[in-house]
């Protein structure tokens, strides 16, 4: 069982903005479905993980929920303001520092469905986390480099105008020239993936308890445990050209670009809020450095 609740955000910020208030809304179900999809958890176990599920999207709605839509004010002003890299620090930055707190959620609702997995229930996952490897292999690593660096470049773009709309020449070379700066992890990614699946396997098949399997998967998908040094340094450069990236987009943006894109990310605010606990609770990004240094 993966990323229960990193999966759920991604979907939402990456879904269209009229279906969030649905996909937030039925969050409950959408986690246990997934918990069926990869575990094929009982009705038994899916009851018995239910105060859990509840305690956890409770603490989500009070604490984390809070620091997104914190997230999508910054982002909505650092997008309409459009200068200085610090804005674009702060966001990458910020994205990140959520990811972590979502990945340690995480680990804390998978830990007890891992651990009270039977044979079958661990057979089916192993097949799922195969089936996703080769996947995601048949996706990033394609053999032939030219094909690879054109469905990479495809990717990112696609992904840029999904906020931005069209990109001209001009940012499509942008874009293409800054992938050929910033290394390319898939590889790496995807071995390190590997290795900490069988692991997991392993400790399930062995019985690990519920906290020895709460502690593996931060390690895994908060700390990066394991991580070589020379992918370490490809991640901070990754990182840092990433961040050049989209300070230059974001300076070259039309102002129709800037209007859609501040607009999206209104929407998705607006879908979000009325999810929190207490509209009022403030909530600062000032935690994250690069955001405590921008101006916006």
């Amino acid at each position: 069982m993966l990323r229960f609740i990193v999966i759920t955000l991604v979907s939402l910020l990456g879904s269209a903005c009229s279906s969030t208030d649905l996909a937030y809304r039925n969050s409950d179900r959408l986690l246990e479905y997934y918990s069926w999809k990869t575990v094929r958890t009982s009705d038994a176990q899916r009851d018995q993980w239910q105060p859990l599920l509840q305690a956890t999207l409770r603490y989500h709605r009070e604490s984390e929920l809070p620091l997104v839509i914190a997230y999508l004010d910054r982002a909505a002003q650092v997008v309409a303001q459009g200068d200085g890299s610090p804005g674009a620090g702060c966001l990458v930055d910020g994205a990140l520092l959520i990811y972590q707190r979502h990945a340690r959620l995480a680990a804390e609702l998978a830990a007890p469905l891992l651990a009270e997995l039977d044979a079958d229930q661990l057979k089916h996952l192993a097949k799922y986390t195969t089936q996703r490897q080769q996947d995601a292999v048949k996706r990033y690593l394609d053999p032939d480099p030219l094909r690879r660096s054109a469905a990479r470049h495809k990717r990112i773009t696609e992904r840029i105008e999904k906020w931005t709309g069209k990109l001209n020449d001009s940012q499509r070379q942008q874009v293409k020239d800054a992938l050929q700066k910033i290394p390319d992890l898939s590889a790496a990614w995807l071995a390190y993936r590997a290795e900490h699946t069988d692991t997991l396997l392993a400790m399930i098949a062995n019985d690990a308890d519920t906290e020895a399997l709460r502690e593996y998967l931060d390690g895994w998908w908060v700390r990066r445990d394991g991580t070589s040094a020379e992918t370490s340094q490809s991640w901070h450069i990754a990182r840092s050209e990433f961040i050049q990236l989209m300070d230059n987009i974001a300076t070259s943006l039309t102002a129709k670009q800037r209007a859609r894109f501040v607009k999206r990310l209104g929407e998705l605010r607006d879908d979000l809020a009325p999810f929190l606990s207490s509209p009022q609770q403030p909530v600062d990004l000032q935690l994250v450095p690069a955001c405590a240094s921008a101006s916006v």
